[in-house]
């Protein structure tokens, strides 16, 4: 039997929509539009094998409504403005903005971009915003509004003649080009879902949907259920309304039915997120099938076979049903974090290389066996050169022609293969540890939740007075289920980093704010102060002082690396959750002879880490690039540490290691000394590196995540340098 392979592609967005302002406060509905969505869907065309279930959150369907309708958003307003017109606030907005996109794919392969971006420097403090400013031409600003739009326009939109024409201009552009411009995004995100619609219609994908607002439904059921799953979480004060997660997911279903005039099947729970009071909700309001993550089904079954994530179950709680799939998370971790930086071909290879492997061990399961890979259908494509064109269509025709495989939509795969096992219970958490620890328990989450909480027992109180009419009461709890959303909450805390998380900080108060306007209320002091302190920037520390660290890849004395530089392993540009990985600290430094770098493990020692992958670390002079591979030895045992293999590479050639100069020991530590003879570099000339983890060629993650590290060959006078200034 062929093996069943389900992609569940999830679109989201929260509420941007400010209510004080009436316009959105970030623009990314309307520039994922003009990328992701309209990508993923022009991807399918001339592929009638390529079936697939997108998940669509309805509060980003409603803002492409209201974009339609004539709202607008900041920088689009800014964008449209002629660029002789800009006061200087409005300028020093567009500089400090308007390069928000993944450099490496999205700035640096445009010259022009890449020349503006030079222009006003890889960082721009406020304070010299002004001076910055004077650098730009009315041309310059001019180009750049442009550009930032140019670069969010996908792969499918550039295939338009007229977005490939100022592509290849590049420069130079005119008020009437960029107007034109704006005017297109428009004209796409109007074609969006009336082609979604048209091939759910046709039957080549299903669109399932979330809780309209993508809410942590467990969490709005009652608070205390995250000590479920993770008994020492601190808890703010009790929040407990189960009628707001049956609202959430009713106001998605009465929505699709008039969007789409159907009922989807399916539910994505936000972030994966259920419980077993969940599923006689889905049942009520005729929800067929759910999905969650693999984490859920292990922690619910009494016994886990090899076969046991690859069907589906029907999940039975106090006599009610739903379906249920499950998550395959290394499958839908590789499309989301790992492929991205790797050769389409080989990426798509890879994966279809682990479907083969999957399906083998599976050759006498008794039915068809089902994989479900589900992940975020948007955010991935920006770290992907070409927008992910190359890996998508690769992989869906690697899948569709393989007579191995076939791909089919949700529904699809259970109306013809219905359940044939049932689970009674149901654990209670979410994709990510299986728990809620992103969005409860830290103090700022925790701070917002009493918030939600007061205004939420605000409208009961205002009810019980008798003084609340039906009107009031509806447009107060739109606010309140606005502030439900997840995403308000992700941002909290220091577990993840944007240059947005004031923004987003600002919208959920602000929606809390509109609900005690609806309740003629006032509101309460302190929803006018940030519930997100303040936390300081994480750069890599720069080398202090020359260091004379013993290569053995142990600690050898305990101020052996005192003086060396860092590299910070947490919150790199990234909006989306990463599972750990397998180096827990990076430090750098120099003599007048050597470069060094030390690799600390996640676990304990080498010795546990995982086989067959290997550590790549690159470095590059104006001259010169050198590549180290280190390659674990697989012949592992518990009483000494396996050998590491060292291929060291100058220019794409082999270098002889013995001739190199380069020392390394792996056992505790990783430790590398590079001469700077081996790198043909002198003081004063720049070197740069990075350090990579590969697993059959393909990149698993990289350090620092965008770009590399710089530093400058010391001379003798570098300590006295330093301790001068």
């Amino acid at each position: 039997m062929k093996l069943c392979c389900a992609f569940v592609w999830h679109m989201h967005q929260p509420l941007y929509l400010d209510p004080a302002s009436g316009r959105f406060a970030m623009p990314w509905v309307r520039l994922h539009a003009v990328k992701a969505y309209n990508d993923m869907l022009m991807c399918l065309d001339g592929r009638p094998a390529a079936k697939v279930t997108f998940n669509f959150v309805p509060s980003l369907i409603y803002q492409m409504q209201l974009y339609l309708q004539g709202k607008s958003d900041d920088f689009l307003e800014l964008s449209r403005k002629q660029a002789h017109e800009l006061s200087n606030p409005e300028k020093e907005f567009i500089l400090t903005h308007f390069f928000s996109c993944h450099w490496p794919t999205m700035v640096e392969p445009y010259q022009r971009y890449a020349q503006l971006l030079a222009l006003r420097g890889r960082d721009l403090p406020l304070a010299e915003a002004p001076s910055v400013r004077s650098r730009f031409s009315n041309q310059d600003i001019l180009d750049l509004q442009v550009w930032f739009n140019l670069t969010w326009m996908g792969f499918a939109a550039r295939k338009r003649p007229f977005v490939n024409s100022l592509l290849q201009k590049g420069r130079l552009f005119t008020e009437e080009e960029k107007t034109r411009l704006l005017d297109m995004q428009m004209e796409i995100m109007g074609e969006v879902m009336p082609g979604y619609e048209k091939k759910w219609a046709d039957g080549q994908i299903e669109i399932s949907t979330s809780p309209f607002y993508h809410p942590i439904l467990p969490l709005l059921m009652d608070t205390d259920y995250a000590k479920r799953c993770a008994s020492e979480t601190r808890l703010p004060q009790r929040f407990a309304y189960p009628s707001d997660a049956e609202g959430q997911i009713e106001k998605s279903r009465d929505f699709f039915l008039d969007v789409f005039k159907k009922a989807p099947r399916g539910l994505w729970p936000s972030e994966g997120s259920v419980a077993p009071e969940l599923v006689p909700i889905l049942s009520e309001l005729n929800f067929s099938w759910a999905a969650t993550d693999e984490a859920i089904l292990y922690k619910s079954l009494d016994r886990v076979e090899p076969d046991s994530l690859f069907q589906p179950y029907r999940v039975e709680i106090s006599g009610r049903c739903v379906d249920m799939i499950f998550r395959h998370h290394e499958l839908s971790d590789l499309i989301g974090f790992v492929y991205k930086g790797n050769d389409p071909k080989i990426a798509a290879a890879d994966f279809i290389s682990r479907l083969k492997e999957i399906k083998g061990r599976l050759s006498n399961m008794g039915r068809q066996p089902f994989v479900a890979v589900i992940l975020d259908g948007e955010n991935p494509w920006e770290y992907y050169i070409d927008g992910g064109e190359g890996f998508l269509g690769t992989l869906y025709d690697g899948i569709s022609q393989d007579p191995d495989f076939e791909l089919a939509t949700v529904s699809g795969y259970l109306d013809r293969h219905p359940p044939s096992k049932t689970l009674k219970r149901l654990h209670t958490g979410s994709w990510i540890n299986g728990d809620f620890g992103i969005w409860i328990g830290g103090g700022e989450e925790n701070k917002a939740w009493d918030a939600l909480g007061a205004a939420r027992s605000s409208i009961e109180s205002a009810a019980i007075s008798g003084r609340l009419d039906k009107k009031a009461r509806a447009m107060a709890m739109e606010s309140i289920f606005a502030a439900e959303g997840s995403d308000w909450f992700w941002w909290y805390g220091d577990k993840f980093s944007t240059n947005y998380a004031y923004e987003f900080d600002n919208l959920f108060r602000a929606h809390l704010q509109q609900a005690y306007k609806c309740l003629d209320m006032p509101i309460p002091p302190g929803l006018s102060d940030p519930i997100r302190h303040p936390m300081p920037a994480i750069p890599a520390v720069r080398p202090l002082a020359f260091i004379h660290p013993q290569i053995d890849g142990k600690i050898s004395f305990y101020w052996e690396w005192n003086g060396a530089g860092s590299i910070s392993l947490a919150g790199q540009d990234s909006s989306m959750h990463r599972g750990e990985t397998e180096l827990d600290a990076i430090q750098y430094g120099f003599n007048l002879d050597y470069f060094f770098i030390r690799l600390d493990p996640r676990k304990k020692r080498f010795q546990g880490w995982p086989a067959g992958l290997d550590i790549s670390i690159s470095l590059a002079t104006s001259a010169n690039k050198i590549i180290i591979d280190a390659k674990p030895d697989q012949d592992k045992s518990a009483q000494k540490i396996a050998g590491w293999l060292c291929r060291v590479r100058k220019n794409g050639m082999d270098a002889p290691l013995h001739e190199s100069g380069i020392i390394y020991a792996i056992d505790e530590l990783a430790e590398f000394a590079v001469p700077f003879a081996f790198l043909d570099i002198v003081a004063g000339e720049e070197l740069t590196f990075n350090i990579k983890t590969v697993r059959n060629e393909v990149v698993q993650d990289t350090w620092p995540r965008s770009g590399f590290v710089s530093l400058i060959a010391p001379d003798a006078d570098f300590e006295n340098r330093l301790w001068l200034v």
